[in-house]
């Protein structure tokens, strides 16, 4: 970040590097037989009961899941990057004498 400037495709790759791992935890969980029990307590936590079945591990969902949210994690990173670099540059133009970088 300089001058307040968020660099959108490494902003992107934080992005998709969170939600895959996330998810990536979640499949760990699911490998393993824990997920159902997961989801139990998640739902019980939050007041909610609910006929919710974790279906088996499927190793191709699995990797179609990885790759969607990496792609998804990067968008939402790299369009976060582009609002608050917009946002930036409103703000500055505002003040007299400061030239703003879009």
């Amino acid at each position: 970040m300089t001058n307040g400037h968020v660099d959108a495709n490494r902003l992107g790759i934080v992005g998709a590097v969170l939600l895959t791992a996330w998810h990536g935890a979640w499949l760990t969980l699911m490998a393993t037989g824990a997920a159902q029990r997961v989801a139990d307590f998640v739902l019980r936590m939050h007041g909610m009961k609910s006929e919710v079945v974790v279906g088996p591990f499927e190793p191709g969902m699995a990797v179609l899941l990885l790759v969607s949210t990496a792609a998804l994690g990067y968008v939402v990173g790299a369009a976060g990057a582009g609002l608050w670099n917009c946002l930036g540059a409103v703000r500055l133009r505002g003040k007299a004498g400061v030239s703003a970088r879009v």
